[in-house]
């Protein structure tokens, strides 16, 4: 199995389908690469990249503390493994929160941004409360819980749920609270006019606490396209897949990121 590996740092486990442009998926706490199992209709123009985020499925654990910078050091590592020097960089939920961090640490090695239920910091009342009880569920060793809960809220399909289950299953409770942690407390929000790539926010329709944080998004980057996808809340990837990936497909040629 493909791992990014590094002396002192858990190995990070990846895998890489397509070929054409180098797009990295970053998934939300706990949920890992399984998440962005449909977007395997992009192959044909573009190099997809998944991986389990530190703690993670099949990925390492390590006891120092987690950082927003080391969750984006570890984008960085999986894609040296892949021998990617620029990608478009998607983030989805609180791993559009490692996104951002990682288009402001390297933007040499970023291209484009697009962020899927993207928020710059947790400044809602609703969204507070996920993290918070994501964190309790964690330290409370609630994983079979939350795995289910997880895998019900992200796919319709039977099979497809079960898959994602035992692989959310195999995430550190201990890691996964401290990952929680970080993201509840991140913000970007001073740093955002500092990302000079384009930018690409999908949300769907009826995520309704999370689509106001467009509109700092809007004002301080110069190249932002925001799109609903309708009939779908917060599961874009998964539960409106089709669409969004119609989206990424149209935005790409648009922006002439893909190749020629």
């Amino acid at each position: 199995m493909p791992f990014a590996k590094e002396r002192r740092q858990p190995a990070i486990y990846y895998e890489t389908i397509g070929k054409g442009t180098p797009i990295i998926f970053i998934p939300p706490p706990g949920v890992g690469h399984l998440t962005f199992r449909y977007q395997v209709e992009l192959i044909d123009e573009c190099k997809l990249i998944t991986f389990d985020i530190r703690g993670d499925g099949q990925s390492g654990r390590s006891s120092e503390p987690m950082t927003m910078t080391q969750l984006a050091y570890d984008v960085k590592r999986v894609l040296d493994a892949n021998r990617v020097r620029k990608a478009v960089i998607c983030g989805y939920s609180n791993g559009a929160c490692i996104a951002q961090e990682f288009a402001l640490t390297y933007p040499e090695r970023t291209v484009g941004l697009i962020l899927i239920g993207g928020y710059f910091a947790v400044r809602s009342f609703l969204l507070e409360k996920e993290y918070q009880i994501g964190i309790w569920a964690a330290k409370n060793g609630l994983m079979t819980l939350l795995a289910a809960g997880l895998a019900k809220n992200h796919f319709s399909d039977n099979q497809a749920a079960k898959e994602h289950y035992q692989e959310i299953k195999k995430t550190n409770s201990q890691m996964l609270a401290e990952q929680y942690h970080v993201g509840l407390h991140y913000s970007s929000a001073d740093r955002l006019h500092q990302i000079n790539v384009p930018l690409l926010l999908i949300y769907g329709a009826k995520d309704y606490y999370i689509q106001s944080y467009q509109y700092l998004f809007r004002r301080l980057i110069h190249d932002v396209e925001v799109v609903y996808i309708q009939q779908t809340k917060h599961q874009v990837p998964t539960k409106a897949s089709h669409e969004c990936n119609a989206v990424i497909r149209s935005w790409l040629k648009r922006k002439k990121l893909l190749p020629s």
